[in-house]
């Protein structure tokens, strides 16, 4: 699962414009990930000029096997 480091992201916008799922946005507020959009391509883990995007690999694990807790 997509996962923002809400101190190091600068709201640049960048990584929206590479996602080619839509799966970010950005608002007035900050980014909002659509997780259910998110195919974890990477485009904006690799685009973050600062690295604020990255995989919470144990989220990613227990969602793909429908343990998803919240």
């Amino acid at each position: 699962m997509l996962q923002l480091d809400l101190k190091l992201c600068g709201e640049c916008g960048g990584c929206v414009a590479v996602c080619p799922q839509g799966a970010l946005e950005l608002y007035s507020h900050g980014l909002l990930i659509k997780s259910d959009r998110c195919n974890l391509c990477e485009n904006c883990i690799v685009f973050c000029p600062v690295g604020a995007l990255g995989i919470n690999t144990v989220q990613a694990k227990n969602s793909s096997l429908g343990k998803d807790k919240y």
